[in-house]
């Protein structure tokens, strides 16, 4: 008999945050319920460099567990960092929709993806000399219009 917390879309009864934490395993079975997956750079053993880990939010027995799965030296990974959630509380109670291997799919297929950003960086050593630029100019009351940045007024 397949018990409650077992199986996709389980409830998390006793679903403490605190609780949750304290417990770390290290199998980790595919078709288990995952209530969140992570993979984050956190210190390596040594402490002198950062590694890419999955942090998974594994459900068993009621509860959570939390299982870290080394990918290797984070220099490698050029994708973002990332959160997947798996399930989520709804009246106190945690109900996980997913399984392991679910999330762990979606993940390589993030991680392979192309980075997209919406925005591209700033660049700010060429803001700042603009910034002091314009400082100079409204000193001494000059503005520059147009595309060849001709002076209007001095």
């Amino acid at each position: 008999m397949v018990s409650v917390a077992e199986r996709p879309g389980a409830e998390v009864v006793h679903f403490r945050m605190t609780s949750a934490l304290d417990t770390v395993t290290r199998a980790v079975v595919a078709d288990e319920p995952c209530y969140v997956l992570a993979e984050l750079n956190l210190p390596s053993r040594s402490g002198k460099s950062k590694s890419r880990f999955q942090v998974l939010r594994i459900v068993r027995d009621d509860r959570l567990v939390t299982a870290y799965v080394y990918l290797g030296p984070a220099r490698t990974f050029k994708a973002d960092q990332l959160v997947i959630p798996g399930g989520q509380v709804e009246n106190g109670k945690g109900i996980a929709w997913h399984t392991v291997a679910e999330l762990q799919e979606y993940a390589d297929k993030m991680r392979s993806n192309p980075l997209y950003r919406e925005t591209e960086p700033s660049d700010l050593q060429t803001a700042f000399q603009n910034m002091v630029e314009e400082k100079k100019r409204r000193r001494r009351n000059q503005s520059s219009f147009g595309p060849a940045g001709q002076l209007v007024r001095s």
